[in-house]
């Protein structure tokens, strides 16, 4: 899990190396490709400074990896002699002949032998019989040293020492072992290690026990280990069984070996296993395979020699012996493990270096009947080795395989140095490439933004385009240039020139075509022509010149671009005035271009040049005007000056027109601004002696200005109250008033702001007062005023000082007796608006009590009226301190600015309640009475309610003379009604008499109607009588004339067609509905009679049938009267019908050619019928005319006869009695927008000047 999560971060890490490197390149506008090159750098850095860690720490990184070890600081034997034997040995190969192959370390295969001491690996390289073409230096053959060095024709065997293979070895021992790693590391890092030869000796594995086996069978497998992770591949490991001399027999069986068998290898060589497959099977392997040769030699021998020493036939099963050990050796050396990798066991061998003889046969414990060899003198003789070194493994050279599990990590490290120069290399190379890449992709954006054509056509709108394109190219190459990117990129220098270059181009095109051109519209608009049809075509041309003039001076002193960016710039607005046809965008980068014309100019004596010559322009332009003034307007019509308006200090939502207000240019910023310009034109042209004495008398005059300016709208800042709208914004300018943000407090404040600078006695009176108001009213504001530290020590220095001047305290002291009551009359004058304040907000009826007194406030009853009390504590505070000039008015008026808003919210309020009272107690009564007399009595009458309303809650307000009706008017303050309500009332009493008249003209009118009435229902009556008499009759009548029977007798005659049909008439048929019978008159065209007894009440419908050969026509007459109505249409007893007759059957008649057919009969008795059949329907007739006009009767009887019902009262809006009698819907303004305007603020102090004059007129 932990090596996960290891990769996971290395995962995270370099993807968020990777984002920084694209956001880097994003944000820089590199080349995509950029971000790579920046990854691949870093991490190239990365590797290159691990690669150098890893160097300076000896390469102990992969040993530190296998098994981690604790360097020991001090010089120790080992580590030395191994450094310089292994540099002295590969220093040997390097300088061979095998240079000739390929690098000499790597040509030949490296097997390595590892076994304890004693276990004769020496002995065995010593005797193998090979030649040794290079060896050592004398010096480096110690037999301390820890690694041997073998240099055979077809290998190199490093004779490993064997203590490092032994269980107690020392610190030092290990450490020198990972050195040696370290080092054949870094010299086969390629090919690595080719073979592994692990010795042990028979006669150990016969005599020791199994735990000495397993531990050094452990301890092995620990540095195999080491040696595959070294490379990450797993080698063949080959079991070497030495010294096999001991074993019984073996010297007899060798002596009866020729030569070249000695050399061979005795063992076996097996495939490579699967993982997994026990090694010991291995053993079993290799020892079946040598106890079958051997037995196959034996019987050759013995037949060979059959006196052969009898220990010949002991060998076999001598060797047998060692099955065991070597199983349990290899198990434990080379077994499979699930947490190590699996040695490649390619095979076991067993060689004799030695041979000393006095061998003995069988184990141990079986001594007593053991075969023992006669001893000799020792034998140094190789026996089955040579073919060992010399062809079995330099054969396996190539037979390693990579590990099971690769750590791409450890391979990586172990190539750490190359692939940190690659990738050196590859981010040199993009380097490079991202730098032309770069370079390339800045021309390509440069020729983009640069102008494609550069012809300059003196047209002022096509150069301006082409120099702001210019300029904009080439200031995105100058900011491309400073980039840090293009400053360590390749290529730099040659877009520097290209920079250059194109400064060079747009200055000279500039100077060409662009500054001509001003020049010129300057002297066009500042002819006296110009001037007197455009004023501001002076002042535009003062500012254009003398900013340009400001500019080239800095310029020529050395400023930067950025420092010329801070100055005041060419402005636009002026530029606009001069090229009415350019775009105001073209126009807002004038200065921009000039500024850049400025900057990248090299030419000093040019530009010295230019400012002389505007120096003299700038000279002429101050002389074509006698007097500054035009800067004013100026001024004025500056964007970023702001006049100063009612709405600055009154926060209301209504914005009427002609509000009074500051001009921008008589602001403290505008005075400034002026002053400041001014000085620009003062320092363009130095030495101007006519230039200072119109600014002396221009700043003279300006002062006067802007302090009547601002006296103007101090008088008139009370009509401020007109942007307020409504009861809620009063309400809460009335809430502000005891803090620091009423308006009135904010004008004060602005004004010491404004005129801070002016010297004191140069103040007019109304603005020395102002320092004197706020004071008191900040001492005023304190807790205990008399008792505060502070007032009492400045009361003292001022006592002191004045002491120390005059020589006395008793001016001193009642100055500061002076100002103490001063400070207690603000206190009272501000706890009684307070008091009124708190009150005119709560209520209307609280407001319209505080006006009530304020209004009816008797001079008998002081203290009934917080208003009057404030208003005589302010004339008295005005008295004390003797401020009664009349240039003092104006700081009184702000003052008592908030009384008088207190003032007129309460009347506002007072308007409403009288208002709502109207509405309650004169207008809702009159509404809902019965009838328009007792609306008027209602209102006008003895008790109406118009003359209660007089004399409840509106007495205190109005008042009555000679003259009639007139408001109540109190310090110039009054309640504000409408315009129609004084004329209203001054008429009340005319209207009573009008109501008196009115009501004897309605009482006549009423009985005139009522006698109407009368005769129209007696009228009405006579007509109803006289219907009903005659209709009686006529119904008589009527009855009669249907109850007769009348004979009638008719005969049909031939029916007659038109000579051309196509068809005749077969027949008639004459059919009529009776109640008794139903009539058939059926012809045949013969003569045929049918007598009829007709009457109306039994007879009905009667049916004429013409039947011709293919189809029938039929004709009925409906209804009672259809034999009445079959008579008269057969008034001479023949009809002639034509298709028009029948319009069903009108084709069918014209498709056999009729055009008319002729019906005739006979009829005798038809004529009393006919006669009594008209006076029926004459006799009905007069019937329904009856009946009409009896209706007509009894409906306006029924009409007249009903109650009058009561009169309903109109809808308020449809009160055409109450208008006509001119009763108003409204008395109250009740802020409404017809608002009386408040006092001016000098009116104000005017009127205190007056009560403050009285006053002291009045005391004794």
């Amino acid at each position: 899990m932990k090596r996960i999560f290891k990769w996971i971060a290395i995962a995270l890490i370099l993807i968020m190396l990777a984002m920084l490197c694209w956001l880097l390149t994003f944000w820089q506008r590199w080349p995509a490709a950029a971000a790579w090159v920046l990854f691949l750098a870093i991490l190239a850095g990365a590797l290159l400074t691990r690669y150098i860690w890893r160097k300076v720490r000896a390469w102990r990184t992969r040993s530190l990896e296998a098994e981690p070890v604790k360097k020991n600081s001090a010089t120790e034997r080992h580590p030395v002699t191994l450094q310089r034997q292994w540099r002295a040995a590969t220093t040997l190969l390097r300088h061979s002949q095998l240079r000739r192959f390929r690098h000499p370390l790597q040509v030949l295969p490296w097997f390595m032998m590892l076994g304890r001491p004693g276990s004769g690996k020496s002995a065995l390289l010593t005797q193998s019989g090979l030649a040794a073409p290079l060896d050592l230096p004398h010096e480096m053959h110690d037999g301390k040293a820890p690694v041997g060095w073998w240099y055979f024709d077809k290998a190199v065997i490093l004779d490993i020492s064997g203590q490092f293979v032994q269980p107690e070895a020392s610190q030092d021992t290990r450490t020198t072992w990972n050195r040696m790693l370290d080092l054949l590391g870094r010299d086969r890092a390629q090919a690595g290690l080719s073979g592994l030869v692990l010795t042990v000796s028979a006669q150990t594995l016969l005599s020791a026990n199994g735990e000495d086996l397993i531990d050094e069978g452990r301890l092995i497998r620990t540095r195999i280990e080491q040696l595959i992770r070294l490379f990450d591949r797993r080698f063949p490991v080959y079991v070497l069984v030495t010294q096999i001399d001991s074993l019984y027999g073996m010297e007899a069986w060798s002596h009866l070996l020729p030569q070249e068998v000695q050399e061979q290898a005795m063992g076996h060589i097996v495939d490579e296993p699967e993982i997994g497959h026990d090694v010991r099977d291995v053993i079993d392997i290799v020892l079946s395979k040598v106890n079958s040769r051997l037995k196959t030699m034996q019987l050759a021998m013995i037949l060979r020699h059959p006196d052969a020493d009898p220990a010949l036939l002991m060998f076999p099963t001598e060797l047998a012996r060692l099955a065991e050990p070597l199983k349990r050796y290899v198990q434990h050396a080379l077994g499979d493990s699930p947490y190590l990798e699996s040695p490649i066991l390619r095979g076991a061998f067993f060689t004799s270096a030695v041979q000393e003889g006095n061998t003995r046969s069988g184990s141990r414990d079986q001594q007593e009947i053991a075969l023992q060899e006669a001893a000799h003198d020792t034998v140094k003789q190789g026996i089955f080795v040579r073919d060992l070194f010399n062809r079995v493994l330099p054969a396996d050279r190539d037979l390693s395989r990579p590990v099971a599990v690769t750590s791409p990590w450890r391979r990586l490290n172990r190539h750490l140095g190359l692939f940190a120069w690659w990738l050196c290399v590859a981010a040199a190379l993009g380097y490079l490439g991202v730098s032309a890449v770069y370079w390339q992709r800045t021309l390509d954006d440069l020729r983009q933004r640069y102008p494609e054509t550069m012809i300059m056509n003196n047209t002022l709108p096509h150069d301006m385009r082409i120099m702001i394109a210019q300029r904009d190219a080439i200031y995105w190459l100058e900011k491309r240039n400073a980039q840090w990117a293009s400053r360590v990129l390749a290529f730099q220098h040659q877009l520097q020139y290209v920079e250059a270059d194109a400064k060079s181009q747009y200055v000279n095109d500039f100077s060409k075509y662009i500054l001509p051109s001003l020049d010129k519209a300057i002297r066009q608009s500042t002819t006296e022509e110009n001037i007197t049809s455009h004023p501001d075509g002076l002042v535009n041309a003062f500012q254009i010149e003398a900013r340009r003039a400001n500019l080239l001076r800095a310029r020529l002193r050395g400023s930067s671009y950025g420092a010329l960016m801070a100055m005041p710039p060419i402005p636009t607005p002026s530029l606009q005035l001069l090229y009415p046809t350019l775009d105001s965008n073209t126009v807002s980068r004038f200065n921009d271009l000039f500024l850049s014309q400025l900057a990248w100019s090299s030419d000093l004596q040019l530009q010295n040049s230019r400012l002389l010559h505007l120096q003299d322009r700038l000279r002429q332009l101050a002389a074509q005007s006698a007097t500054l003034d035009w800067v004013i307007p100026w001024a004025n019509a500056q964007p970023d000056l702001a006049s100063v308006t009612l709405t600055d200090f009154w926060q209301g939502s209504l914005r009427p027109n002609k509000l009074p207000e500051v001009a921008a240019a008589y602001t403290l910023n505008g005075e400034r601004r002026i002053h400041s310009f001014l000085s620009e034109i003062r320092n363009s042209m130095p030495n101007d002696s006519a230039f200072d004495k119109k600014l002396t008398v221009f700043r003279q005059e300006y002062a006067q200005k802007r302090l009547q300016a601002w006296q103007d709208f101090v008088g008139q800042f009370s009509q401020g109250e007109q942007i307020l709208a409504g009861q809620g914004e009063w309400q809460s300018t009335i809430g502000r008033l005891p803090h620091d943000d009423n308006p009135y407090l904010r004008l004060a404040r602005r004004l010491l702001s404004e005129f801070a600078d002016m010297p004191d006695d140069l103040r007019p009176g109304w603005l020395r007062v102002l320092p004197q108001w706020l004071e008191v009213r900040q001492r005023a504001h304190q807790q205990a005023i008399v008792r505060v530290p502070g007032l009492v020590s400045d009361m003292g220095s001022m006592i002191l000082r004045g002491a120390a001047q005059k020589g006395g305290l008793d001016q001193p002291r009642s100055q500061l007796v002076s100002r103490l009551d001063a400070i207690r009359l603000y206190q009272e004058y501000q706890a009684a608006i307070t008091q009124a304040m708190n009150s005119v907000v709560t209520s209307q009826a609280q407001a319209t009590k505080v006006a009530a007194d304020f209004h009816g406030f008797d001079s008998q009853q002081n203290g009934q009226s917080p208003l009057q009390t404030a208003y005589a504590r302010l004339i008295s505070l005005r008295s004390l301190l003797g401020h009664n000039r009349p240039d003092e008015q104006l700081t009184w008026g702000l003052m008592a600015g908030s009384l008088q808003l207190v003032i007129r919210y309460a009347d506002q309020q007072a308007s409403c309640f009288l208002q709502n009272a109207w509405q309650d107690n004169v207008i809702a009564p009159s509404r809902w009475t019965l009838n328009q007399a007792d609306r008027a009595d209602k209102l006008y009458g003895e008790n109406g309610v118009i003359w209660t309303f007089l004399s409840g809650p509106i007495k205190p307000f109005i008042q009555r003379n000679d003259s009639g009706w007139q408001v109540v008017d109190t310090l110039g303050q009054s309640v504000p009604f409408t315009a129609d309500f004084l004329p209203f009332i001054n008429q009340a009493l005319i209207r009573q008499v009008d109501l008196k008249a009115g009501k004897i003209e309605q009482h006549q009118k009423q009985q005139l109607a009522t006698l109407a009435q009368q005769q129209q229902k007696q009228q009405w009556q006579t007509l109803a009588a006289e219907s009903a008499e005659k209709l009686a009759e006529l119904n008589t009548t009527a009855n009669t004339l249907k109850a007769n029977s009348y004979p009638v007798s008719l005969m049909g005659l031939p029916t007659d067609v038109n000579s051309d049909a196509r068809a005749k008439v077969v027949g008639t048929l004459l059919t009529m509905q009776c109640s008794n019978a139903t009539l058939r008159l059926n012809n045949l065209n013969f003569a045929v009679m049918q007598s009829i007894q007709w009457s109306q009440h039994q007879c009905g419908q009667v049916t004429l049938q013409i039947r011709l050969p293919a189809f029938t026509l039929t004709r009925s007459y409906p209804g009672p009267r259809g034999f009445v109505n079959f008579l008269r249409d057969f008034p001479g007893g023949a009809r002639r019908f034509t298709p028009a007759d029948f319009p069903a059957d009108k084709n069918r008649m014209a498709a056999v050619g009729i055009t008319h057919i002729t019906v005739r009969y006979r009829i005798s008795g038809q004529e009393t019928l006919l006669q009594d059949a008209a006076q029926l329907i004459q006799t009905e007739s007069d019937i329904q005319s009856a009946q009409s006009r009896q209706q007509q009767a009894q409906q306006a009887l029924i009409t007249l006869n009903q109650p009058t019902a009561p009169e309903i009262p109109p809808a308020v809006d449809q009160l055409p009695v109450l208008n006509v009698m001119g009763v108003p819907e409204r008395i109250g303004q009740c802020w409404r927008g017809d608002v009386r305007l408040a006092r001016e603020n000098g009116s104000i102090g005017q009127l205190m000047s007056e009560l403050v004059a009285k006053q002291l007129t009045d005391k004794p």
